[in-house]
Parts: structure tokens; C-alpha cells; sequence
């Protein structure tokens, strides 16, 4: 009977040491904890979107810009010169416009304006005017402008006028298209 236990010990002492060799080797495999994924840009049909528009409309904050869906475009005073300072929380908050192509440039847009900036976590991001450009998840639709003016995440968000520069105050403009 003692052989039989011996060769049981055998086998489950093989099954063990094979049970850590998988575990080993897939930690091998697997990559970076650190490391994330890129996502790609998609329209609304859910297809890659190959080159990310900016166009403007017109609203209670006058011309400004928004992406090829209507959500309004934003920058921060928090972003240091030409590149993004928004992540992990404050990317979920405020979502960089990113792109899977050069931008285009609909209408009011100068398309020398335009750029891209890739940023520490491999999403190509759009710039204007050296500005970063960001959605707000709380504006529920196009044109919507609640992130105007916010004091988040370390900084100053305004919606971004067609000059490039920050939007800081309501013009005279009769259209209101826009809710803030």
C-alpha cells in the first residue's frame, strides 16, 4: 500500500511543480501592470475614425468648437505648453480628443491650427493652437457647455474659441444653440 501512496505523492508533487511552471511562464507573458491600451477613436457607427474632425457652431458662449459629434471642445490652463497634464481621473472626467489620423478641419476651422500631440499613455491626442483638446462627460449633448468655467482637476476648463484661446465670457450673440 505504501508504493501506491508514494507513487500518489509522485503524481501530485508533478502536478504541483507542473501547476507553478504554468503560473510562471504566464507571468512571462503577460504584460506591463502599468501598461494600457490604446484606444482607437470610433464614430458613431462604432468604425475607426481615421482622422478626428473639429468644426465650430454657435451658442450663448458665441463660435466655438466643437468635434465632428457636436460635443463642445475644451482646454485647461492646468496643461503645461503643447502637451496634456490630464489623466487617469481627470481623463475619465474629461476626455482627450483623440484621433486615429491627422485632424480635419470643418467649418471656421484654420487648419494650420490644427495638430497632434501624442501623449504618456499612447493616445494621439488633438491640439489647437497648441492647446490639448477635451470633451466633458458630463454634456449630454451636442453643443452643451457645462464644463464652461469649472475649476477641476487642477485647473481651469473654458470652452475653446476659434482664435484658439479660451472662452471666458458670453458675447452679444443672439443664437443660443448651445445650453450651458
Amino acid at each position: 500500500m505504501s508504493g501506491r501512496r508514494n507513487g500518489r505523492y509522485r503524481l501530485a508533487g508533478w502536478v504541483g511543480t507542473l501547476a507553478v511552471g504554468v503560473v510562471l511562464l504566464a507571468g512571462c507573458n503577460s504584460s506591463s501592470p502599468t501598461a494600457r491600451s490604446t484606444p482607437t477613436p470610433t464614430g458613431s457607427d462604432g468604425a475607426p475614425v481615421a482622422g478626428t474632425e473639429v468644426t465650430t457652431t454657435t451658442g450663448s458662449l458665441g463660435v466655438f468648437l466643437v468635434d465632428g459629434q457636436g460635443r463642445t471642445l475644451y482646454l485647461t490652463d492646468a496643461d503645461p505648453e503643447g502637451t496634456s497634464g490630464c489623466y487617469d481621473s481627470c481623463a475619465t472626467a474629461w476626455p482627450p480628443l483623440a484621433t486615429a489620423g491627422d485632424p480635419t478641419a470643418g467649418s471656421g476651422i484654420d487648419a494650420k491650427q490644427l495638430s497632434t500631440s501624442t501623449r504618456s499613455d499612447g493616445i494621439t491626442q488633438v491640439l489647437y493652437a497648441g492647446h490639448p483638446l477635451y470633451t466633458y462627460a458630463q454634456d449630454t449633448a451636442p453643443g452643451q457647455t457645462t464644463g464652461q468655467g469649472l475649476t477641476q482637476q487642477g485647473g481651469m476648463w473654458w470652452v475653446v474659441g476659434v482664435d484658439g484661446e479660451p472662452v471666458e465670457s458670453p458675447t452679444t450673440s443672439s443664437s443660443t444653440t448651445a445650453s450651458s
